[in-house]
């Protein structure tokens, strides 16, 4: 019988708070980030310690559970900001892009069949609570 990887069982749980409490310590670094928008690993297991009292279950978070998690966060702010970039489109954290109607559900279904649109999937009608504070540490 082949053995389990151990990737497999020590995959991140994230909960709300264990999340909100990772860009807290990102916010609260954000002089650390490169002009990548990314931090060094020392940021990423200083975060990892800083969120450890906020376990609720699974695996403690490491540094490189951290760094895959903000990496994340950025490709959804990524994806948000290429949107609001697009003439005529709606954006707010409550409604996110604010689809109503046949016609508007008939563009918005065709922008996210495209490459590298589907980021946005999730935003339909609601927005993302992370956008504020993504926003205050993206440079």
């Amino acid at each position: 019988m082949a053995q389990e990887s151990s990737s497999h069982t020590n995959k991140a749980v994230w909960t709300d708070t264990e999340a909100d409490q990772l860009l807290l310590y990102l916010f609260n670094n954000r002089d650390k980030i490169a002009d990548t928008g990314n931090f060094k690993d020392v940021t990423y297991n200083g975060a990892a310690e800083a969120i450890a009292e906020y376990l609720q279950h699974g695996p403690h978070k490491t540094g490189a559970m951290c760094k895959t998690k903000w990496g994340s966060f950025k490709q959804t702010y990524n994806a948000i900001q290429k949107y609001r970039q697009l003439s005529g489109v709606h954006w707010d954290n409550v409604r996110g892009a604010n689809i109503e109607g046949e016609g508007a559900t008939t563009v918005w279904n065709e922008y996210i069949s495209r490459k590298g649109n589907s980021g946005m999937r999730p935003f339909r009608v609601s927005g993302w609570r992370h956008y504020e504070r993504m926003d205050s540490i993206i440079p």
